[in-house]
């Protein structure tokens, strides 16, 4: 079993117990790290990758988001790190030739070297943690597992944390769906009072008036209660 130090854990847990949103977590997580690992380190960045979902970073500062665009391209060594799975180092930005368009604009905001270690996530999200550090060769072996041991403790509450977001996402989407569901109901029934007709036949004109303005059904619905009513709500329990 990995052994794991006990603080940084803790503190880990802490910021997760205390923050509402992922994006928020991750921007204290990287705030956090850059604590973790000592005044030799510039900043800190935090960036992962799920299918059919956006984007999710979090970084030490606004200057560590500027570091970090080159760093997370198509091409740079934090992709590099999220793809292959193992850490990538940069020894001196100032010399490094290995990735079209890095360090660009990094080195203009001090980054010499810097270490960019995959995360251990869960299912297909995939991601990396990324210090970067003004002295080059900061990133030797010893530095390099002190960065990789903070990225596996951070790790194993982002796994919740991506847990976590995935059930508020999927509650988000219901009540989306319950409110769209609710609209069209109440729609179908105004329809069916106001021309004498079938639900089928309610909901055929909904669809035929959808694919010839080109609008999804859930609008053309809410413009025919609106035309009754402004005050429909969708009503379930927390």
């Amino acid at each position: 079993m990995t052994e794991v130090n006990p603080q940084p854990a803790a503190a880990f847990q802490e910021l997760l117990l205390g923050a509402e949103e992922l994006q928020a977590y991750l921007s204290e997580l990287a705030v956090l790290t850059l604590t973790l690992l000592g005044s030799q380190v510039l900043g800190c960045s935090v960036l992962i990758d799920r299918p059919r979902r956006t984007r999710a970073e979090g970084h030490s500062d606004d200057r560590a988001a500027r570091m970090a665009q080159p760093v997370f391209t198509e091409t740079g060594p934090g992709t590099e790190a999220i793809s292959t799975g193992t850490s990538v180092v940069v020894t001196d930005a100032w010399t490094e030739r290995r990735w079209h368009g890095f360090p660009g604009t990094s080195a203009e905001d001090g980054v010499r070297s810097l270490a960019a270690v995959p995360l251990a996530l869960e299912g297909t999200a995939r991601g990396a943690f990324c210090a970067y550090s003004p002295r080059p060769h900061l990133f030797q072996p010893r530095i390099l597992r002190m960065v990789e041991r903070t990225a596996l403790e951070a790790s194993r509450t982002l796994r919740l944390a991506l847990r976590i977001d995935a059930h508020l996402n999927r509650a988000r989407n219901l009540q989306a769906a319950l409110e769209s569901r609710t609209v069209v109901d109440i729609a179908v029934g105004i329809i069916m009072a106001q021309n004498s007709c079938s639900q089928e036949t309610a909901v055929e004109i909904l669809r035929s008036v959808s694919n010839t303005r080109n609008i999804k059904i859930r609008t053309v619905a809410a413009g025919v209660v609106a035309a009754v009513s402004d005050r429909v709500r969708t009503h379930f329990e927390e």
